[in-house]
């Protein structure tokens, strides 16, 4: 028998929270967070591994990256439009607020990342150190200054829902 009133639909959304300290204090400077945009490519990765490819870690997320552009995120993005520094992931998780919730996190420190920042991307397959390797997942726009006096936390949750 055919269900006809059946109309599930599995969305991906993501959010960035960061989070900016004083080096010396520890004091929380800023603490923001922003919505993201999931992009096609990474869509595809994570069917492809779904359907089982593996090669290259198909549908693995490794890196966050920033920088400097200032226009909007679009679904067909393939990489950051100035991207500034990128960094391996420190934990992969499963988010505490949430088992449908896979959280990444890096921490920049003082000597990592400074300069006027205003978008970020999560990356992943073949990613690397390397600026615009491997697959962008996800893009947003920010708004923080980060300089040599300062450490940043980054936490990215993409949520299946």
């Amino acid at each position: 028998m055919k269900n006809t009133h059946m109309n599930e639909s599995i969305k991906l959304t993501g959010q960035l929270r960061l989070i900016l300290r004083d080096a010396k204090t520890g004091r929380i400077k800023a603490d923001d967070t922003y919505k993201n945009m999931v992009l096609t490519l990474a869509k595809n990765a994570i069917a492809d591994r779904l359907r089982g490819t593996s090669a290259n870690n198909r549908g693995t997320i490794t890196y966050i990256g920033v920088g400097t552009g200032t226009t909007a995120p679009v679904a067909g993005n393939t990489k950051l439009e100035a991207e500034l520094f990128r960094k391996l992931l420190s934990v992969r998780e499963i988010s505490a607020s949430g088992d449908n919730i896979a959280e990444f996190t890096v921490f920049f420190t003082t000597s990592e990342a400074n300069g006027s920042l205003s978008e970020a991307g999560l990356f992943g397959d073949n990613a690397s150190a390397t600026t615009d390797s491997g697959i962008l997942y996800c893009r947003t726009l920010i708004n923080r200054v980060k300089t040599a006096s300062d450490t940043l936390t980054m936490v990215w949750q993409l949520t299946i829902g």
